[in-house]
């Protein structure tokens, strides 16, 4: 059954409790979870939110793609998620300045079943959408980051990736560094890359099958372009 909740958060509401609740937040918002199985959306407009929700939701695959459609500019946003074993398949915190969309996924290891959602927002000024949905493609694994302004943050996924080439693109930046650094299927480190300067690179990484592991750390950046790992 479907799921609908529109929640109008003015400052002072008292706190709430419960799978499919939010607590306390501060300033104006308007939040709209949609909770179907295999699809999780949250809708918003939010201006200085601070708070957090957790639902249950019922996922029929292992991964789940999980994509911060939002114009991130103040703020922070954390997403934890555990499977259907409760094994803690995602947390990364989203910081601003995100002006593009973030696309990427939960761990290539999770189970099937009724997952547990953990948004927590922390003065957050946003508009857009935060989804997850039941990853039901075979293709590989694949991270886009859009562009930014000013970012300082380290972010970690898992993919599900083979032995075939990973190509890792950096668009320019007017200052700062991304690292990006990747442990193939057996936990060997293939790659440990700077990226600066205005003009964008590639690079290729190879290993194992299996599940990675890959770090990207936004070191004082200014202005990234899209940063894309994909086989």
């Amino acid at each position: 059954m479907k799921r609908l909740f529109a929640i109008v958060l003015l400052a002072g509401l008292g706190p709430s409790c419960g799978p499919g609740s939010f607590g306390t937040f501060i300033n104006f918002s308007l939040i709209v979870p949609v909770n179907v199985p295999d699809t999780f959306t949250i809708s918003g407009v939010g201006v200085g939110v601070s708070g957090s929700g957790s639902y249950l939701w019922d996922c029929s695959t292992g991964q789940a793609n999980v994509v911060i459609g939002s114009t991130l500019t103040a703020g922070w946003i954390r997403l934890q998620a555990w499977d259907g074993k409760g094994r803690l398949v995602h947390d990364n915190r989203y910081e601003a300045t995100l002006l593009g969309a973030v696309k990427a996924f939960t761990s290539s290891k999770g189970q099937a079943g009724t997952w547990e959602l953990k948004f927590t927002f922390h003065n957050a000024m946003w508009t857009g959408n935060l989804t997850l949905t039941a990853d039901k493609n075979p293709d590989p694994d694949v991270i886009d980051i859009g562009g930014t302004g000013s970012l300082d943050t380290s972010w970690s996924f898992n993919p599900g990736w083979t032995a075939a080439d990973v190509n890792v693109t950096v668009g320019g930046m007017t200052d700062g560094i991304v690292h990006i650094r990747l442990w193939d299927g057996n936990g060997v480190k293939v790659l440990d890359q700077f990226f600066f300067g205005v003009s964008g690179s590639t690079v290729k990484a190879n290993g194992a099958a299996g599940d990675w592991t890959a770090q990207i750390v936004f070191d004082s950046c200014i202005s990234v372009g899209a940063v894309t790992l994909a086989q």
